[in-house]
């Protein structure tokens, strides 16, 4: 177990900060072509990036840290600027602009907002990602045979309690220490996720599918989520290379908290996310100052982008 190094961590300059202030308020809203972040909006949001050297200097070290096919899958984005200086409201419409400088924003759940509230609840499954209890590592719609190319995750409150570290894993390096038994097993369609439904933009349901798709990093998945193992044999092969699989991601697994203004963006193609459990007697802890996350999705560019 590593916690994850300052190299990880992206800041914004100070400038760049000033410039999405002054921008963010004339800027079009954030609004969505079905799925997906509309065009108009999306080149409005690009061309304060073209103006702005420092623009550029955090997209690339961002997009180095989540697209090196030999790194880890992340990066962690100081954003509290941004959500300090300019509110909520226009903090969030802040950090929107600065991630479609890395995927167009998409909306995968018909029934959420762009920006999914992942507060804490006492009520459900400990193991979900509201509830308080581990959440083990997975990548988001597993279950989806377009699932989105990156997830992104912004701390609004941290656990009051100091718990709730969050958790990555590099999937690829994991999949090359199995065996080749091991790996034939995983690349059988016989896997199954949660429901599938009011979903958009993430193409159709995948059931069953594999875990190993057999395409290079940048264009397949390694299609895993923990929770999906409860539900299997025990005593089934499948599930043996699938629990191996598990072993060498927690084995090698980075943890580390999110503070206030933290955006933790993983490239799913490369990297399972997670959590440990909160601190104990949440419910002694106000509703509205129990943690609370907001998430968001995005579907890659072209390179040229």
């Amino acid at each position: 177990m590593t916690t994850a190094p300052s190299t990880f961590r992206v800041p914004l300059p100070d400038t760049l900060v000033d410039l999405l202030g002054k921008r963010v308020i004339d800027l079009p809203a954030a609004e969505l072509d079905g799925a997906l972040l509309r065009d108009e909006a999306g080149a409005a949001y690009d061309r304060v990036r073209a103006e702005s050297p420092e623009a550029q200097i955090v997209v690339r070290r961002c997009r180095d840290l989540l697209n090196d096919p030999d790194g880890d899958g992340f990066a962690v984005l100081e954003v509290g600027p941004l959500l300090d200086h300019y509110g909520l409201v226009d903090g969030q419409k802040a950090a929107t602009i600065l991630l479609s400088w890395l995927g167009r924003p998409l909306r995968p759940f018909d029934k959420e907002p762009l920006w999914r509230p992942l507060g804490t609840n006492l009520a459900v499954d400990p193991m979900r990602a509201t509830g308080v209890g581990y959440n083990p590592l997975h990548i988001d719609v597993v279950n989806a045979t377009e699932p989105p190319d990156y997830s992104a995750l912004l701390c609004v409150r941290s656990d009051p309690r100091g718990e709730g570290y969050s958790l990555v894993s590099q999937l690829r390096r994991a999949v090359d220490r199995l065996s080749e038994g091991e790996r034939a097993f995983l690349a059988e369609e016989v896997f199954h996720g949660d429901a599938f439904s009011d979903l958009t933009g993430v193409g159709k349901e995948y059931a069953p599918f594999p875990v190993l798709d057999g395409l290079p990093a940048s264009e397949g998945f390694v299609r895993f989520a923990a929770t999906m193992l409860s539900d299997m044999n025990l005593h089934d092969p499948h599930t043996s290379a699938a629990r191996a699989l598990e072993r060498e991601l927690i084995a090698e697994q980075k943890k580390f908290p999110l503070g206030f203004g933290d955006l933790l963006v993983v490239n799913q193609h490369l990297c399972v996310h997670g959590r440990e459990p909160l601190g104990g007697r949440q419910e002694e802890v106000p509703e509205e100052r129990r943690r609370l996350l907001w998430q968001i999705f995005l579907r890659a560019m072209g390179a040229d982008s």
